[in-house]
């Protein structure tokens, strides 16, 4: 009798642990995912198969739970550019790295999301926003937690 209760549990427990990965086709949607509360909006834009993407994951992981509602991490992975490509191994894969904010699994044409987000298609790529959605900070390559952190401090005091 115990074991359907228990069953039940370990369910919903790991339905819970899923990550949250949102479809986006259109390149000018991805603004819509991030929280409207955000004073700054991080942006990475990665893929499973981008060996710097994958090592930063828990640099990335860092400086999400550095802050609260006043700064919101969204991950854009481009793995669907890749043929065959599974969301559900995106999925998979961010639940290994324990990434538990939003991120979007981008299904539209990799070239609109480079020239939207004015990058050479070289990733990670990380684009810092501002609540009116201005662009303040681009890092290009593998970020550090450490002096992401530092930066996105600065760029917090320095607003309104």
């Amino acid at each position: 009798m115990l074991f359907a209760p228990l069953l039940a549990m370990l369910l919903l427990a790991s339905a819970a642990s899923a990550a949250d990965l949102r479809d986006v086709k259109d390149v000018a949607k991805i603004k819509d995912v991030f929280p409207r509360t955000a004073k700054l909006r991080v942006m990475n834009i990665w893929a499973t198969w981008c060996v710097p993407c994958v090592a930063e994951m828990p640099e990335l992981r860092a400086v999400s739970a550095a802050f609260g509602p006043e700064v919101a991490l969204v991950g854009v992975s481009m793995d669907d550019m890749i043929p065959d490509a599974k969301r559900e191994s995106v999925v998979a894969f961010l639940d290994r790295q324990k990434i538990r904010y939003v991120n979007v699994y981008y299904k539209g044409n990799p070239d609109d999301l480079s020239g939207y987000y004015h990058f050479e298609g070289e990733i990670p790529v990380t684009i810092v926003f501002d609540a009116a959605a201005r662009e303040v900070w681009r890092h290009q390559g593998a970020i550090r937690s450490a002096s992401t952190i530092a930066e996105l401090r600065t760029l917090l005091r320095r607003m309104p």
